[in-house]
């Protein structure tokens, strides 16, 4: 049947029209046509409300004028310092980080024009063994971004037949990625809450061949790490396979930086890990462990491997500088200095009396409420000299407004200390309830 807001036409009729450009108000007419369609879905309605009622304080969607080496930026024509950068420790600010990126351009061009279905450079294969030495893994698998290795892997590794357990509160893009899976027959069922008895009633209930169970290590609202050690142990037991997305805590927790799930869990062998090379690394891409037959299936096997372009060689020569970085002493002090300003800001938060979560990686959330609040408080702060990010509701509960806060190696003392000036006003200005 033909949509409502389409006229019936003769089909005798349209052929006639075939070869001849239709009239540039049908086309126009189509477009409205979908834009009406599209403004119907929930989420987008509701996205499109908050951003025309509170255009003056939401902060979304701007344009950054420039920046500096201590975090300071410029947007809608104020000056600023960024809390909202992912760029966790500076390095998208190190000189040798850069002058990696600009030497490879010589050898290697911007692109290595080609699917790494049919070809590799070099480079990437030196990364990928870099990456698995750091991490103490057998191999490494690396994809153009986090979002197109979970969308690549999670249907990958679970197909007709299997059983795919995913943590209600996990990423979107595993999310995203377990639809797929379940379009090509898995079996998907969600985890809530993460722990490891939810999940023992899920695997004892369920006829599976073989079983994925998903989660984060750091969540990236708040920052929290889930039970990583005994959900492994529960999922192991059952004859499964831990997948952990780590985007949030590589190169920032655990030991030597690699990650949540190395600091919790004995090994990386019998997990595959999904880890960063864009936040902290402050390069791009993603990577996820393995070992070399699985590695060579997951080649076959994930299309965003195949279909999702590679990484461009000069961001594969900065993955292999930050990892002489990782492998230097230097970078016990780089990480220390991260870690000494989250501690700072941290128990500055607890002695205001701010309801928080987080601080064991880089993020922390301060819990406002409600969306308008949320906004209005993260604009307020913002007129102070300080941009953080104000999340909303779908990234969040929907009273359950957060100010989430990323702390960088390179924020300065002074700054986080007028941060917590600032946030103490806040909870006065706000009427925000103790922790």
């Amino acid at each position: 049947m033909a949509p409502r807001s389409v006229r019936q036409s003769d089909p005798k009729s349209l052929g006639e029209g075939i070869g001849r450009s239709c009239p540039e108000s049908n086309g126009k007419a189509a477009i409205e046509q979908l834009k009406l369609r599209l403004k119907e879905d929930r989420v987008t309605r509701l996205a499109l409300m908050i951003l025309d009622k509170y255009e003056d304080v939401h902060l979304k969607d701007q344009v950054v004028d420039s920046m500096d080496d201590a975090r300071h930026f410029r947007l809608c024509g104020k000056t600023v310092i960024n809390f909202g950068s992912d760029s966790l420790l500076g390095f998208d600010r190190d000189p040798r980080i850069q002058k990696a990126i600009v030497e490879s351009l010589e050898d290697w061009g911007t692109h290595n024009g080609a699917s790494r279905a049919f070809t590799s450079v070099a480079l990437c294969e030196e990364a990928e063994r870099r990456l698995a030495q750091w991490l103490n893994v057998d191999e490494t698998l690396i994809f153009p971004s986090v979002t197109l290795a979970n969308a690549g892997l999670l249907p990958a590794l679970a197909g007709k037949g299997d059983l795919l357990v995913v943590d209600r509160l996990s990423h979107d893009t595993l999310w995203q990625a377990a639809k797929v899976a379940a379009h090509n027959g898995a079996n998907v069922r969600e985890l809530n809450p993460a722990t490891p008895n939810a999940l023992v009633k899920i695997l004892e209930r369920e006829d599976y061949e073989g079983c994925i169970v998903a989660v984060d290590g750091v969540y990236s609202m708040t920052g929290t790490i889930p039970p990583l050690d005994a959900l492994d142990q529960v999922t192991r037991s059952f004859g499964g396979i831990l997948y952990i997305d780590d985007a949030h805590g590589t190169a920032v927790i655990g030991p030597r930086g690699r990650g949540a799930a190395a600091w919790k869990l004995d090994s990386l062998e019998n997990v595959l890990m999904v880890g960063s090379l864009s936040k902290a690394f402050s390069c791009l891409g993603a990577f996820v462990t393995c070992d070399q037959p699985l590695k060579r299936m997951l080649k076959i096997r994930s299309s965003t491997f195949i279909f999702g372009g590679p990484v461009p060689p000069p961001y594969l020569a900065a993955i292999c500088a930050v990892c002489d970085l990782i492998e230097s002493p230097e970078y016990d002090e780089i990480l220390g200095r991260l870690q000494n300003r989250v501690k700072r800001l941290v128990d500055g938060i607890r002695r205001i009396g701010l309801p928080m979560t987080g601080g064991l990686a880089a993020v922390v959330a301060i819990t406002i409420g409600d969306i308008e609040k949320t906004l209005s408080a993260g604009k307020w702060l913002f007129d102070r000299g300080f941009y953080v990010q104000s999340a909303t509701y779908p990234a969040v509960p929907l009273m359950g407004g957060i100010l989430r806060i990323q702390v960088n190696a390179n924020h300065s003392i002074e700054a986080i200390d007028c941060l917590l000036d600032a946030l103490d006003d806040l909870k006065t200005e706000f009427e925000l309830p103790g922790n």
